[in-house]
C-alpha cells in the first residue's frame, strides 16, 4: 500500500503528540510525592523511552521530508527539461501555435508564430491581440477565442493573414486548457496554411467543370476500360456512360484499327505520349467516326489519361479537297484562281498550254493574256461578276509565252465575300481553226510509219493505212474480224485487253498476228483507254525484223556470256589469298588459296575479326590504330601500296607475306581488299606473284566491255578502261551513272526513245537484275552512235540492302555493222550469181 507525502506527515504529527501527552502525564505523576519509588523508577524509564521514542520520530520525519523535498527537486528539474523539450518542439514546426489566458493575453507562441506576425515570444508576453494586430483582426482573434470558452471543446475557423507573398489562408485549431482543478484557464491554437490546398481544390473545381463542359472527349483508363469519360464522349458517339463504362474500350473501336491501338497503348503504358493518333470508332447507330487522340499515362498508377477530338467531318473534308486536288493537277482543261486581278494560283494544264509557270505569271493581271482586239470581253466579264452575275461564260485567244495566241472556251465565277474569281478554260484552238489543220491531220494519220488503231470491245473501228500495208486487212474487211482471232495467243490477248479496259495502260505488249496473207508478224502495242467512252486508243509497230535480229544477237550474247564465265573462274581461281573485310577488320570475303596459305577455311573466318587469325600479336593494337586513323583522316600509310610484312598462319607460325591493301567506298561505308602473297620461298615467287597480279588486273582493265559501279547515291565509285573509252571520259568522277546525262537513249530502230528509268542502272539500284538490254547510244556533242547491250546487277548487303549497282556495257557496233556488211556482201553475191546465171542461158 502506497502511502502518500501529507499522510506520513500526518502520522508523525499524531505519534509525537501522543507522546508528548504521554510524557506530560508521566511528569505530572512524579510530582505526586505519594508515589513509591519504584513505581517513579518505572515512571521515569517509561518516560526516557518517550523521550528517546520522540527523538526517533523526528528524524524519520527529517528524513521524509529530506527525501520528498529531493524528488520534488528532481521533478521540477525534470518539468523544465521537459518544458524546454515542448518548447524546442512547438519552434520547430512549420504551424504557427500560441496559447492564451483567458482574458486574452499570451502565454506563448513560437518561432513560426514569431515570423508570421513580426513579434518575438518576449515581447508577446502578457500582450493581446490588440496590441500588435489592426483592430477588426484582433475582434475577430478575440470573438472566436470567447467561443472557445463558451463552447469548452476545440473549434476549427478558417483565417487569412497577410504575408509578403500575399495572403494566406489557415485553419485554426483552438481548444481549451484545463488546470489540476478541471478549471478553463487558459486557450491554445494550432494553425495549418492551407493556401495550397485551397487553390487545389478550386482547380479540382475548374477541372471538373472543364472536364463536363468541354465539347472535347476527355477519359481516363485503366487497363482496357474507361473509369470516367465526360458527356462529350457520350454525345459524340451515342452511348450512356453506363455503356462506355461497362464494356472494354475495344469493343467501341473498328476492327482494322485494333492492331495499331494496341501498339500505341502499350507505347503509352511504357511511359511514351501520343500525340493526334487518329483511328475509327463505332458509334451506337453503327456509322464510323474518326477521332483523333492526344494521351499520356500516369506509370504509378497506370491510369490513361486521353483527350479526343471528332475530326470525322475534316476527313471527309482532306479527302474532298484531295480528289478535288487531284483533278486539279490532272485535269486537261485550264483553272485558275485570281485575286484581286492576279492570278493566284494555276494548274498543270495552264502550264502546259500556255507555257506559264505560276512564278511567271505571279505580277501578272488577267487583261495581259487578252488579244489587243478582246481586251473588252475580259473587262466585261469582270463587271459581270462584280454585278452579282453568278457564272460568265465566253471565248477568247489568250496570250501564249511564246508569243502565239490560242483559243480558249472560259466559264468564270465569283465569290463575292472575298471577291476571289476561279475560272475554267479549255483549249478550243483546233475547233476554231480552219478545215485544213483538220485535213493535215488526217493526213498524219493516214501517213504515219506506225501502226494507228482505235478500237472498242473485241473490234478495231478504225484502222490506218499503215495497218492494211502491214497486215493486209482493210478497214471494211477488219470490221468483221475479232481482234483477238488475230492474235496467236488469244487468251493473252483477252487478258491485256481486259485490263486496258479497266484503265491499266498497255504498254510494250508484245504479240505475234496473223496477217490476210497467212503470215505472221511481230508487233509491239502501247495502247490506253477513255474510260468514259470505252475507246481504246494503240499504237503499234511491226518489230519482225528486230525479233530475227535478237535471236541473231542472242547468239553472240551466249559466246559473250560464256567469256563472261571465264573471267569470272579467273577472279574465283587466282593463285594468292584474296581477303576483304570492313571498318571493323571482320572478314567479309575469304578465297580458296586463303584457306590454303593460312589454314583456316572460309565458314571458321567469315563474320570474325581479321586480327585473331592472321595478324601477329604484336601487331594487332598497331593495325587496330592505323584502321581508326584512317576512317577519321581519311590517311593510311600501308594503303594503296604493296608492302612486305609477317602473318600467322593456323598452326601459329609465322611467315613473310607481301600485302596490298585498297580502300574502296561503297554506300558511305569502306571496304578493304586485301591481296596476299607468300613470300616465303625467294624473291622469284615474289616476282612471280607480282606478274600474276599485274595479269589479273590488266585482265579486268582489258576486258572487251564496259564495267562501272555506282553506289546507292548514282555516283559512279569505278569504270574500266572499256567504259571510259564508251563514255569518251577519263576521270571515273566525271562519269554520271545514267546514260541519258551523256547519251540520247533510242531502241534499236533509232527512233522511239528508250525511257531512261528502265536503264539497267537504274533498275540494279532498284534491287532488280537485267540482262542484255539492247540500246542506241547517240552522243550529240561527238556526232556519234553506238549499238550496246547493257546488263545490271545489284549489289546487296547483309541486311538485303541495295548499296550498289555493276553495269556491264558490250559495244557490238562493229559486229552489227559486219552484219549489214554480210547482208550487203551476200546481197551482192547473189545479183551476182543470178546475173551470171542468165547471160549462161542466153550463150
Amino acid at each position: 500500500m502506497k502511502i502518500s507525502f501529507e499522510t506520513k506527515i500526518f502520522l508523525g504529527f499524531i505519534i509525537n503528540l501522543l507522546v508528548v501527552i504521554a510524557s506530560g502525564w508521566i511528569f505530572i505523576s512524579l510530582l505526586d510525592s505519594q508515589n513509591d519509588q519504584k513505581l517513579n523508577s518505572k515512571l521515569n524509564w517509561i518516560e526516557l523511552s518517550m523521550f528517546g521514542l520522540s527523538i526517533v520520530l523526528l528524524f524519520i520525519v527529517y528524513f521524509i521530508i529530506r527525501s520528498q523535498l529531493r524528488a520534488k527537486n528532481i521533478s521540477q528539474n525534470l518539468l523544465s527539461e521537459n518544458k524546454r523539450l515542448l518548447q524546442s518542439i512547438i519552434d520547430n514546426t512549420s504551424n504557427p501555435i500560441f496559447i492564451k489566458e483567458i482574458n486574452g493575453e499570451y502565454l506563448l507562441i513560437n518561432k513560426k508564430y514569431e515570423s508570421l506576425f513580426h513579434i518575438s515570444n518576449e515581447e508577446i508576453i502578457g500582450k493581446t491581440d490588440h496590441d500588435f494586430l489592426p483592430k477588426e483582426i484582433a475582434d475577430a482573434y478575440r470573438d472566436s477565442d470567447l467561443e472557445v470558452v463558451k463552447a469548452l471543446k476545440e473549434l476549427k475557423t478558417e483565417e487569412i493573414i497577410q504575408e509578403s507573398d500575399g495572403s494566406h489562408t489557415y485553419i485554426a485549431v483552438k481548444f481549451p486548457l484545463y488546470d489540476f482543478e478541471g478549471r478553463i484557464y487558459a486557450i491554445g491554437g494550432i494553425s495549418t496554411d492551407i493556401t495550397e490546398r485551397k487553390k487545389l481544390e478550386e482547380s479540382l473545381v475548374g477541372i471538373s467543370r472543364l472536364f463536363k463542359m468541354s465539347l472535347d472527349i476527355m477519359v481516363i483508363a485503366s487497363g482496357d476500360r474507361f473509369i470516367k469519360v465526360n458527356p462529350s464522349m457520350s454525345k459524340i458517339l451515342g452511348y450512356t456512360e453506363e455503356e462506355l463504362l461497362s464494356q472494354p474500350f475495344f469493343s467501341f473501336i473498328y476492327p482494322d484499327d485494333y492492331e495499331i491501338t494496341k501498339k500505341e497503348v502499350a507505347k503509352l503504358q511504357m511511359g511514351a505520349i501520343t500525340i493526334q493518333f487518329e483511328i475509327r470508332w463505332v458509334c451506337k447507330d453503327k456509322s464510323i467516326k474518326w477521332l483523333s487522340w492526344s494521351s499520356a499515362a500516369d506509370i504509378s498508377t497506370g491510369f490513361l489519361y486521353g483527350v479526343a477530338r471528332d475530326v470525322t467531318e475534316q476527313k471527309e473534308i482532306q479527302k474532298t479537297l484531295a480528289v478535288a486536288e487531284k483533278f486539279f493537277a490532272m485535269s486537261n482543261d485550264l483553272f485558275g484562281v485570281i485575286k484581286l486581278g492576279y492570278f493566284s494560283k494555276i494548274n498543270p494544264a495552264f502550264t502546259r498550254i500556255l507555257g506559264y509557270k505560276q512564278e511567271e505569271i505571279n505580277d501578272k493581271t488577267l487583261m495581259s493574256f487578252a488579244h489587243p482586239d478582246e481586251i473588252h470581253i475580259f473587262s466585261d466579264t469582270v463587271k459581270k461578276l462584280q454585278e452579282g452575275e453568278t457564272v460568265v461564260n465566253y471565248r477568247a485567244r489568250a496570250h501564249c509565252k511564246d508569243g502565239s495566241y490560242k483559243w480558249l472556251d472560259w466559264t468564270n465565277t465569283i465569290d463575292i465575300p472575298t471577291g476571289i474569281v476561279y475560272a475554267a478554260a479549255r483549249d478550243v484552238t483546233l475547233l476554231v481553226e480552219s478545215e485544213e489543220s483538220v485535213k493535215m491531220a488526217n493526213n498524219f494519220y493516214n501517213m504515219s510509219f506506225d501502226i494507228l488503231v482505235v478500237g472498242k470491245g473485241d473490234r478495231f473501228i478504225k484502222v490506218n493505212p499503215a495497218y492494211t500495208k502491214t497486215f493486209g486487212y482493210t478497214q471494211k474487211e477488219i470490221d468483221s474480224i475479232s481482234i483477238f482471232s488475230l492474235s496467236s495467243d488469244p487468251e493473252r490477248a483477252k487478258e491485256a485487253v481486259g485490263k486496258l479496259a479497266k484503265g491499266e495502260p498497255l504498254v510494250n505488249f508484245t504479240d505475234y498476228v496473223i496477217c490476210k496473207d497467212g503470215s505472221y508478224k511481230w508487233v509491239n502495242w502501247n495502247a490506253t483507254v477513255d474510260l468514259k467512252t470505252g475507246l481504246m486508243y494503240g499504237v503499234a509497230r511491226d518489230i519482225t525484223q528486230l525479233k530475227a535480229d535478237e535471236e541473231k544477237l542472242n547468239l553472240y550474247t551466249q559466246k559473250l556470256q560464256e567469256n563472261d564465265q571465264q573471267v569470272q573462274t579467273i577472279l574465283d581461281g587466282a593463285p594468292e589469298p584474296v581477303i576483304v573485310i570492313d571498318s571493323e577488320s571482320v572478314i567479309q570475303r575469304w578465297n580458296p588459296r586463303a584457306e590454303t596459305v593460312f589454314g583456316w577455311n572460309k565458314d571458321e573466318v567469315v563474320g570474325k575479326h581479321l586480327f585473331d587469325f592472321i595478324v601477329p600479336e604484336r601487331y594487332r593494337e598497331p593495325h587496330k590504330n592505323g584502321m581508326q586513323h584512317f576512317l577519321t583522316t581519311g590517311i593510311g600509310p600501308i594503303l594503296n601500296k604493296s608492302m612486305e610484312i609477317e602473318a600467322v598462319n593456323k598452326k601459329g607460325i609465322e611467315f613473310p607475306v607481301s600485302l596490298s591493301i585498297s580502300p574502296v567506298k561503297m554506300d558511305g561505308h569502306y571496304i578493304f581488299i586485301g591481296f596476299v602473297r607468300d613470300i616465303t620461298e625467294s624473291k622469284k615467287a615474289v616476282d612471280e606473284l607480282y606478274e600474276n597480279e599485274e595479269t589479273l588486273r590488266l585482265i579486268i582493265e582489258n576486258i572487251g566491255e564496259g564495267v562501272l559501279v555506282a553506289n546507292s547515291d548514282k555516283k559512279v565509285v569505278m569504270a574500266n578502261n572499256m567504259a571510259n573509252e564508251i563514255y569518251g571520259i577519263e576521270e571515273d568522277n566525271q562519269i554520271a551513272a545514267s546514260l541519258s546525262d551523256h547519251f540520247e537513249l533510242y531502241f534499236p530502230d533509232e527512233r522511239t526513245v528508250f525511257p531512261s528509268q528502265n536503264l539497267p542502272m537504274e533498275r540494279a539500284l532498284n534491287g532488280e537484275t537485267t540482262d542484255d538490254v539492247d540500246l542506241v547510244l547517240w552522243n550529240p556533242v561527238a556526232k556519234e552512235k553506238k549499238r550496246v547491250l547493257i546488263s545490271g546487277r545489284p549489289l546487296i548487303d547483309q541486311n538485303e540492302k541495295v548499296v550498289a549497282a555493276v553495269v556491264t556495257i558490250k559495244d557490238i557496233s562493229k559486229y552489227k555493222q559486219l552484219e549489214e556488211e554480210l547482208k550487203e556482201t551476200e546481197s551482192k553475191y547473189r545479183q551476182l550469181i543470178g546475173f551470171k546465171s542468165g547471160e549462161n542461158k542466153q550463150v
